[in-house]
């Protein structure tokens, strides 16, 4: 029954002797085969999974590509404006495709054990704070205000800065797409701890187990340009550097995003 994959089968001998050794570790190799078996079934799924959200992503943006080229090669779009619109809209879509291919290979590199992350000492407070200048301009353009909160004596950590610094403009980044105008988002910092907290409409507690998963992502105007890669890669950077990420978010009353870490990673 083992050899023909039925690893719920057992022998049913429960002898004290050497027969009841050799069944016994017969039943312990049918467990081990059964996890064994589960194991490749989930990591099948998430690659089958993983590959209809690459294709479901993809598709949008090419079959637009394709319509619009074929729109301009045959000539059914002439007129100048219409012709620019068009031109602009591809533009569009080349972009969406270039940041998912460079999200895709970001969140590969960053779950590869292999892949190497500077491990030097750096000052959090450093790292936070060009974040928040990163994402002042957008913060600017929405009237945004984003209000910090440091200790006076610098946060030091072991890490990646550029991983790090971008870890942190993720979660600024969505703070402030879906943060309303002339709102504030607070960003505090102290030791073992960084919060980031906005004031926005907040997540759904259905939605929540699901936001650092790949691809999932809120179907909003806000977010129409989003890759769905953005936290997953966010949850990478933190665990390769033995930080934990959560999130606690109430329906019209925002967001916040924790960082805690034990000591230098």
């Amino acid at each position: 029954s083992l050899a023909q994959g039925d690893y719920d089968a057992k022998t049913g001998v429960t002898q004290k002797d050497e027969i009841g050794k050799l069944a016994q570790a017969i039943d312990t190799l049918s467990g081990k085969l059964k996890e064994a078996q589960a194991e490749r079934d989930q990591r099948e799924q998430l690659r089958r999974d993983f590959l209809a959200n690459v294709s479901h992503e993809l598709r949008t943006p090419v079959a637009v590509l394709r319509g619009s080229l074929e729109a301009l090669h045959d000539g059914v779009v002439t007129e100048p404006k219409q012709v620019a619109e068009y031109h602009e809209q591809m533009l569009k879509e080349t972009q969406s495709l270039h940041r998912l291919v460079n999200d895709l290979m970001d969140l590969n590199r960053l779950q590869n054990a292999d892949f190497p992350m500077e491990g030097a000492m750096l000052s959090m407070s450093e790292v936070l704070s060009d974040a928040v200048r990163s994402a002042g301009q957008m913060a600017r353009e929405k009237e945004i205000a984003i209000q910090r909160e440091f200790p006076e004596e610098p946060v030091s950590f072991s890490g990646d800065y550029g991983r790090l610094k971008q870890m942190f403009l993720i979660v600024l980044d969505n703070a402030v797409k879906f943060s309303p105008v002339h709102s504030t988002i607070h960003v505090k910092l102290a030791k073992g701890e960084a919060v980031i907290r906005d004031e926005g409409p907040g997540i759904a507690p259905e939605e929540l187990p699901y936001i650092f998963d790949r691809f999932h992502r809120a179907r909003s105007e806000e977010n129409r340009l989003g890759s769905g890669l953005g936290l997953p890669i966010a949850r990478q950077i933190a665990k390769r550097h033995a930080m934990e990420i959560s999130v606690e978010s109430q329906v019209g009353k925002g967001t916040s995003f924790f960082f805690k870490w034990g000591g230098p990673a």
